[in-house]
């Protein structure tokens, strides 16, 4: 009897394989081209693991502007070509939906938040958050971050030199600098930075790639699952207790001024409030969306920076930082500094750390000379478009020299269209303010032999990690300096 249980299923698995495979290789005339796969539920995840960026550009060369790979079985079509991007990032939600291959996200941010909400319902809540992110807020935020910044330094970069691991750092600076600019000082304090950053980990690792194709697998209690409940009931337990006490001020206390009080004050359009769940969720979000990506830009910046063949950019940079004394304004980081800011940028065209966006096709969608058939999942890639070489000649050369504003479109480090990152200004105040307190203040010198591989197993990619070590030698105070006022 077990014999033939074991056939039936081993007949059905073997079926249904076979009818995968064969339509994903079927294929009609409007189609993309079709980079076939023989590997059932497999298809060509190995090979993408193995060699990204070398997969992705031979593919285009192969194929075109347009492709379709199989990945867990499902077809993704790659829009390669950067001419063709608009055509990807301004199509409505309707057409070209996120929310289906974000789910997995879900686990993270909580039910009813982001894309697990409905999409007029996220769409307020982005609005939440945006509507603090303005210039009026960010003039205040320097002075904050460099604050953070130099007490971290007094604390853990002790005496005149040692060694660190410059992306661990920069990641507790991020957390940090974000919780006081954006949360106010009782979240600052009352989540400790290592911890918190732990915490994302600890929810990091549930984002499997094949859940990212296979959602269903999230629901499975496997251990990095149980690892994700845990730290986010943890931060829940915490935010939580913030948000109450927040509320619970009175109206003439309560402050005005962060992005907390904020939320616990948004009313939805239907004259409800935001909850205390959902607070929560957006506050997990937008930290989980930045810390991630800000650690990682800034790191890859200070590495470059640091690496001999790069001594003249580092030399010009620290000359904008010097003509401004030791404590710099906003309009000092985002206007008067275009050499940081293009190395902070070019560091983000390298080695972007989201390489790929995606969206589900819920309405056939013409794209170039093709059409994306309904069911498919559509992408572009940040890191396939952001060494096109036609845009960016020698692409793997980190070169600041580049001017991002003329590639018509390649450079997508932020996306693009209605789902474009809000948080862009204050991801580039942030890390062009930490990049500039640190190496005002500190030389820095790597200890690995080259600029370290990216790390393409990771959900979010940056610079391997055990490759980030760095002595600090900390610089003697200059004469000369204008002073600040």
């Amino acid at each position: 009897m077990l014999v033939n249980i074991l056939l039936v299923v081993g007949a059905a698995v073997f079926l249904y394989a076979a009818v995968t495979l064969v339509r994903y290789n079927t294929r009609r005339k409007s189609d993309p081209p079709i980079y076939p796969s023989y590997i059932p539920f497999i298809g060509h995840v190995v090979s993408f693991g193995a060699d990204t960026l070398g997969f992705l550009t031979r593919r285009k060369k192969e194929l075109g502007g347009v492709y379709t790979v199989n990945m867990f079985g499902n077809r993704v079509t790659i829009v390669a070509d950067p001419r063709l991007h608009s055509q990807f990032f301004t199509p409505r939600n309707d057409i070209l939906s996120p929310r289906e291959v974000y789910a997995f996200m879900t686990p993270i941010f909580g039910e009813g938040v982001a894309y697990s909400a409905s999409y007029p319902r996220m769409r307020e809540q982005i609005n939440f958050l945006s509507e603090e992110l303005t210039l009026a807020k960010f003039q205040n935020f320097t002075p904050a971050i460099q604050t953070e910044v130099r007490r971290f330094c007094t604390k853990h970069w002790v005496g005149d030199s040692g060694d660190v691991n410059i992306m661990s750092d920069c990641g507790t600076l991020t957390i940090n600098t974000a919780c006081q600019c954006l949360f106010g000082e009782d979240l600052r304090q009352r989540l400790d930075a290592k911890r918190f950053a732990d915490l994302l980990i600890d929810m990091e690792q549930a984002i499997i790639p094949p859940a990212l194709f296979l959602p269903f697998l999230l629901k499975l209690p496997f251990p990095a699952m149980t690892k994700c409940k845990k730290a986010r009931q943890e931060l829940d337990e915490t935010l939580q207790r913030i948000v109450k006490e927040r509320a619970a001020e009175p109206e003439s206390d309560q402050r005005t001024s962060d992005l907390l009080s904020s939320l616990v004050g948004a009313v939805y359009r239907d004259g409800t409030r935001m909850s205390a769940h959902e607070v929560c969720g957006m506050i997990v979000a937008a930290m989980f969306a930045g810390q991630h990506t800000s650690t990682i830009t800034a790191t890859w910046t200070l590495l470059h920076l640091s690496q001999p063949q790069n001594a003249k950019y580092l030399q010009q940079v620290l000359a904008e930082i010097a003509e401004f004394g030791q404590n710099i304004t906003y309009d000092n980081v985002m206007n008067d500094m275009p050499l940081l800011d293009r190395c902070v940028r070019e560091s983000i065209r390298r080695d972007p750390p989201l390489i790929m966006l995606m969206r589900k096709v819920l309405m056939d969608l013409r794209v170039g000379d093709y059409v994306v058939p309904a069911g498919d999942i559509i992408a572009v890639s940040p890191l396939l478009s952001h060494h096109d070489e036609t845009a960016f000649p020698d692409p793997r050369t980190w070169s600041p020299e580049r001017d991002l504003r003329k590639v018509d479109g390649a450079f997508i480090g932020f996306g693009g269209g209605v789902h474009k990152c809000i948080g862009e200004k204050f991801g580039i105040l942030q890390v062009k303010t930490i990049v500039a307190t640190i190496l005002s203040e500190f030389e820095l010198k790597p200890l690995h032999p080259t600029i370290p591989e990216p790390n393409y197993h990771a959900a979010v990619v940056g610079p391997i990690g055990s490759q980030c070590t760095m002595r600090y030698i900390r610089r003697k105070p200059q004469s000369g300096t204008k002073a600040s006022s």
